[in-house]
């Protein structure tokens, strides 16, 4: 009996089938170039693939995509239509190749919610994805929407923030990525915990990642989140926990990225 990433996913056509709908100018064709999205194109599109029976309204849009509230029968579910044009990447990204990195961002983001949900993470479970669309699970009561961190007022903030450091050294250490963008923004309350999300802008920090980017990004995340507690009276070392997250994972043939940083600034000297 098929799961429910299958259910909602129907078979996709061939890449030969892409590439010659593409070249004949067929609105199937993924290969297309592509304007302004649309709710009704989103609609039509999200039926026609399977991956919701309905699209209710547009929640907001983000940087790399638009997020919808979308039902599969009838339940509530969230569907992201990523959109590259709308971005800073979409003066390089036009005609062609445009939806191809589109799919890119919405696959990468799938994998990486189906890994962090393997891992234990609090994060939206993901349900399903076709070429530049995804779902996962909705978060929030009834069709309210879980409010972002930042605007919402805790009780235990000293609590919360452990919770959130907690999530994201797994993320780091277990799952091996860096959020890249986290902030009050991208983490949601509910159910009295916070619960990450968006992470098409997170980088994998395996044994070809660049370390001294992977610090700065991680040190940038986590000052990100610790500026929001201090109206709590909180206080945090962000280079310590940095540090921390460290101790727990770096890759094997990496260790030694901040030597080699040195012996590198020392030769150019």
């Amino acid at each position: 009996m098929p799961g429910v990433v299958e259910k909602l996913n129907p078979k996709k056509p061939s890449a030969l089938s892409f590439k010659r709908d593409g070249q004949r100018g067929s609105q199937r064709g993924w290969t297309v170039s592509i304007s302004e999205i649309t709710l009704s194109e989103v609609k039509e599109d999200a039926v026609r693939f399977g991956l919701a029976t309905d699209v209710a309204y547009q929640l907001n849009a983000g940087k790399e995509a638009s997020i919808f509230v979308a039902y599969h029968k009838e339940h509530p579910i969230i569907l992201k239509a990523f959109r590259l044009w709308q971005t800073s990447q979409a003066k390089k990204s036009k005609g062609f190749f445009a939806p191809g990195k589109m799919q890119v961002l919405a696959a990468k983001e799938f994998d990486l919610l189906i890994a962090c949900f393997k891992a234990g993470m609090h994060v939206p479970t993901p349900i399903g994805r076709v070429g530049y669309y995804l779902t996962q699970r909705f978060l929030g009561d009834g069709l309210e929407p879980a409010p972002q961190l930042r605007n919402v007022t805790l009780e235990d903030p000293e609590t919360v923030l452990d919770q959130i450091l907690d999530e994201y050294l797994i993320m780091y250490r277990d799952v091996h990525y860096i959020h890249g963008d986290l902030s009050a923004y991208n983490i949601l309350w509910w159910q009295n915990r916070p619960w990450i999300i968006d992470m098409p802008q997170a980088y994998q920090v395996g044994p070809w990642a660049d370390m001294k980017h992977v610090v700065n990004i991680l040190r940038r995340d986590i000052v990100n989140v610790l500026s929001y507690f201090k109206k709590y009276g909180l206080s945090l070392d962000p280079d310590h926990i940095v540090d921390i997250f460290l101790s727990e994972y770096v890759p094997d043939n990496l260790k030694n990225y901040d030597e080699d940083v040195a012996a590198a600034f020392d030769g150019g000297k």
